[in-house]
């Protein structure tokens, strides 16, 4: 870093000032021997030169000495300043926090009694009981697995949704087209767990028949986190892959207004064969998990920041101008998320073409609504948003024997390499294993939304939130 380069320039000037220094003496006995002075003379010339090659070597050690010293504490700025950064990213990812008084910001509570409460919530605002039960597993899994943007913190969006009649809680799915491999899914403008949850299943059960499976659906709404769609295939020993379209929130490369949305796109492999439905033994499966935004990052991060009045690392959006911002509430009313990669110089065109790459597979090929068209995620849209999903099913057993022992190989040459190297799916397993055993994490500011929600639809209130201060409570920036 800097302290190596400046200890490079410090050997650099002693050995210069080595032959600089030695000058002195060299023209002091040149000049009086050309001029033929005398000895009193001579000792005064000489005596300078002495001084001056005796005085100047402490005089530089001493400056070496503040070189070293103010690299070293640039470079431990730097590195505390990218700490602080990396715990300000963490923390959204992973819920764990502490003020800085040393208190916690988060609660843990178990697994099922979260998911519990937000089931109740969720049919008190309009959802049949089997489809709450349902929404409220896809939410408890996202923050068991270190991924609140995705889990609890939607709660307060379902809710008004669904008190405001823009999705159908109690609404059907269909399958409305199948052809071999092939199927596609009306949601009825339901819940869009409810819509994935017959599409992902119709996927599993047609690539058990053909090899592969391939649905597509529209009609329907958000669908939680993209990772849970996919583990339903790992759970039965296959490839899943999990598609959706959202609202636009993306500015495209070159451009100055939202166009495309998030459009996450999921790759579950089992490393490790045979079906396994207790959720606890199959987080610990060996298996490579991918689940990413084509976006820098998916909008609720930005929106859990919010809650936590916090500003966005430089290089997550930018503002109503196209132009860089760290502002929460910039970013998610009026500016926009950055594509994945950032700007055009660093190549965040890859991303924006991903995220075209996933529209065509969920809307352009189901037929919902593409792109542009597609209404903001506000719950007082009019009409429906008609999200699009994809889902691809895999049986491995059908290609070459030994995927299962290959790609275990194949991950476990990647753990080994020098240094920290994970798999995709590394950090959400041991969270997710973290949470069965001592409950899951929710930040404060999330708690404190849930325990408002359940006040404003009449839902007892789990213990873990007794402490909970509602004033820290903030709503959804989607619900305008």
């Amino acid at each position: 870093g800097s302290c190596s380069k400046s200890i490079k320039y410090t050997k650099y000037t002693f050995f210069h000032l080595k032959n600089i220094l030695s000058q002195p003496l060299r023209l002091a006995f040149g000049y009086c021997a050309h001029f033929n002075m005398r000895s009193t003379q001579t000792h005064a010339i000489l005596g300078v030169g002495v001084t001056i090659g005796l005085a100047l070597p402490p005089f530089v050690r001493f400056l070496s000495r503040k070189l070293r010293a103010k690299s070293s504490s640039d470079d431990d700025d730097g590195n505390e300043q990218q700490k602080t950064k990396q715990n300000d990213t963490n923390a959204v990812r992973s819920g764990l926090l502490d003020n800085d008084s040393g208190n916690k910001s988060t609660i843990r509570i178990p697994r099922g009694q979260l998911e519990e409460f937000l089931s109740k919530i969720l049919v008190q605002a309009g959802a049949s009981p089997s489809h709450a039960n349902l929404v409220a597993s896809v939410l408890t899994y996202a923050d068991s697995r270190g991924i609140p943007s995705h889990g609890s913190n939607r709660a307060d969006l379902y809710a008004n949704e669904l008190s405001a009649g823009v999705v159908n809680g109690k609404a059907t799915p269909v399958i409305e087209q199948q052809s071999g491999c092939c199927a596609v899914v009306n949601g009825k403008n339901g819940l869009g767990a409810v819509t994935s949850d017959l599409a992902m299943n119709t996927a599993i059960s047609l690539a058990k028949e053909h090899g592969v499976g391939f649905v597509v659906c529209h009609m329907s709404n958000h669908y939680g986190a993209a990772g849970y769609w996919a583990q339903r295939a790992l759970d039965a020993g296959l490839i899943g892959m999990s598609f959706t379209n959202t609202s636009p929130i993306v500015v495209p490369t070159g451009g100055k207004a939202r166009a495309v949305g998030t459009n996450p796109f999921c790759f579950f492999a089992p490393a490790v064969r045979g079906n396994c439905n207790d959720r606890e033994k199959s987080s610990e499966r060996e298996s490579f998990q991918l689940d990413m935004a084509t976006s820098v990052v998916p909008i609720g991060k930005v929106e859990v920041m919010h809650r936590l009045g916090k500003a966005c690392p430089e290089g997550w959006g930018v503002d109503r101008e196209g132009v860089g911002s760290t502002d929460a509430e910039e970013i998610c009313r009026r500016g926009g998320l950055y594509p994945l990669g950032g700007a055009e110089e660093t190549a965040g065109y890859k991303g924006y073409g991903l995220a075209m790459f996933v529209e065509i597979l969920c809307s352009v090929l189901s037929g919902a609504a593409i792109g542009p068209s597609v209404q903001p995620w506000l719950a007082s849209r009019e009409g429906h948003i008609d999200y699009g999903h994809c889902f691809i099913v895999i049986d491995p057993a059908r290609f070459t024997s030994g995927f299962d022992e290959r790609l275990s190989s194949y991950m476990k040459a990647m753990r080994s390499l020098p240094g920290n190297v994970n798999i995709p799916g590394d950090p959400e397993r041991a969270f997710e294993i973290d949470a069965y055993k001592n409950g899951v994490i929710l930040h404060n500011p999330v708690a404190a939304t849930l325990k408002n929600l359940a006040k404003r639809y009449e839902v007892e209130i789990p213990l873990a939130f007794e402490n909970i201060d509602v004033s820290i409570s903030k709503k959804s920036l989607y619900a305008r």
